[in-house]
Formats: structure tokens, C-alpha cells, sequence
């Protein structure tokens, strides 16, 4: 019996063992594979070069920086800052808050 064979009833235990054999070369050769492509989507590679380090650590600020921006910009228009002081009606609710803000 060759492996390429569609699955026919076995006639010997000599086929079983060839079958499973064969079987479980092709799942060695997926496992391999699929660790492989795991390893290659989730583990990256570490770059010793110094423009490269310089280019993440500005990457890695100019996100920091954009996300304090942007929780400042939330946080003055949605009653912190200088009106925050001021009891308005919507003070509850923060979309209530967003949706009827005073705009400048």
C-alpha cells in the first residue's frame, strides 16, 4: 500500500502500520510547519542596530505623547479643567456631557 492511495479497507496489519506510519510523518511535518509560522507571526526579531533602537524609541514617545494629548483634549472638553467648578445639568452623564458641550 502506497500513502498516495485513497483510504481503502486494509487487507493486512502491515497496511495499518504503514498507514499510521505515514500519518504520522505528515503531522510531524505540519506540527513543524505550523511552529514555524507561529514563531514567525509572534516573535520578533531583535535589532541591534543603533538607528533602529533610536527609530523605536521615537515611535514608542510619539505614541506616548499623542495618547496624553488626546486624554487631555477628553478631559477639557468633557467638564475637567476650568468649568469643572460649575454645576451643570448633564454633570451625570458623560455622554450627555460630550453632547452638550459649549463649543468655543
Amino acid at each position: 500500500m502506497t500513502p498516495e492511495q485513497p483510504l481503502l479497507p486494509f487487507k493486512s496489519l502491515d497496511d495499518i502500520r504503514m498507514r499510521k506510519e505515514y500519518l504520522r510523518q505528515e503531522l510531524r511535518k505540519d506540527n513543524q510547519s505550523m511552529k514555524t509560522q507561529w514563531n514567525g507571526l509572534f516573535h520578533k526579531e531583535e535589532s541591534n542596530l543603533p538607528s533602529r533602537r533610536f527609530a523605536n524609541i521615537m515611535s514608542t514617545g510619539v505614541s506616548v505623547f499623542d495618547g496624553l494629548l488626546l486624554a487631555w483634549k477628553l478631559y477639557n472638553r468633557l467638564g475637567g479643567g476650568k468649568n469643572s467648578k460649575k454645576k451643570s445639568k448633564s454633570s451625570g452623564n458623560l455622554l450627555t456631557a460630550f453632547l452638550t458641550r459649549k463649543r468655543k
